[in-house]
């Protein structure tokens, strides 16, 4: 596993990189391992914010801890709790590119299709909840579930060396495990997805050596001190074999 890092840090917030199999945030104070704490061990006063969950300080959003990316940290109480309304209001917005290997049959959305939304809301679905399951208007437990929750595929081609099919997604309000639901869903699970990979022999979403091919490289948000908007991009990422 690579070093997290700071992309980019002011007065007011912090941009992380968060790398494949670091877990976002701690389960418990002072947790060791995490990316969070990481920051928090750099800068210790970020502690003195209060986010979402105490534990949290000022984390604005996860990822899972196989999705290597951006992640956006408060440094002042003022900073997150603007950052926090902007999220609230759909004003945060993360961008995704998932590696895919197209079940039997299913064709790449057309580029006279795109954007594609998937609109639809979740429950929570095998042992000890592990995993999610999207929930239609048409399906039981829609109206339980109450929250709606988009995904929007941006882009989608497939590599013709890797012959995996590339796809970039965006959403502003996220739910746990959310694209890779919502593409395995739509018949695109994501390479090294152990829990929505497909179980079909020899399928590489199955090798256990492959980390999550999930990246958020992109993100945009209001700063809380300008108003204007910040844009932040890593450079697109490749296939990771390991």
């Amino acid at each position: 596993m690579t070093e997290p890092s700071i992309l980019h840090q002011t007065v007011e917030w912090a941009l992380l990189v968060k790398p494949h199999g670091m877990p976002t945030a701690p389960l418990t104070e002072g947790e060791k391992g995490t990316l969070l704490e990481w920051y928090l061990e750099r800068q210790p006063e970020t502690r003195s914010v209060s986010g979402k969950k105490p534990i949290e300080h000022g984390l604005l959003h996860r990822l899972d801890t196989g999705t290597e990316g951006l992640v956006l940290v408060a440094r002042t109480q003022g900073a997150y709790d603007a950052l926090y309304t902007s999220q609230q209001a759909g004003l945060i917005r993360k961008t995704y590119v998932a590696f895919c290997t197209p079940r039997a049959g299913i064709m790449l959305p057309g580029s006279e299709t795109l954007p594609l939304s998937i609109q639809s809301r979740f429950r929570s679905f095998g042992p000890k909840g592990r995993e999610v399951r999207p929930i239609f208007s048409h399906m039981r437990g829609y109206e339980e579930a109450k929250t709606e929750y988009e995904t929007i595929i941006e882009k989608a081609k497939i590599n013709a060396e890797t012959r995996l099919a590339e796809i970039v997604c965006s959403l502003t309000k996220g739910y746990r495990h959310q694209v890779r639901a919502h593409l395995a869903w739509l018949g695109f699970p994501i390479e090294g997805d152990l829990l929505y990979g497909t179980a079909v022999e020899g399928d590489c979403n199955q090798k256990k050596d492959i980390p999550l091919q999930l990246y958020a490289p992109g993100i945009s948000f209001p700063d809380p001190a300008s108003g204007r908007t910040a844009v932040f991009s890593l450079p697109l990422p490749n296939r990771k074999n390991r």
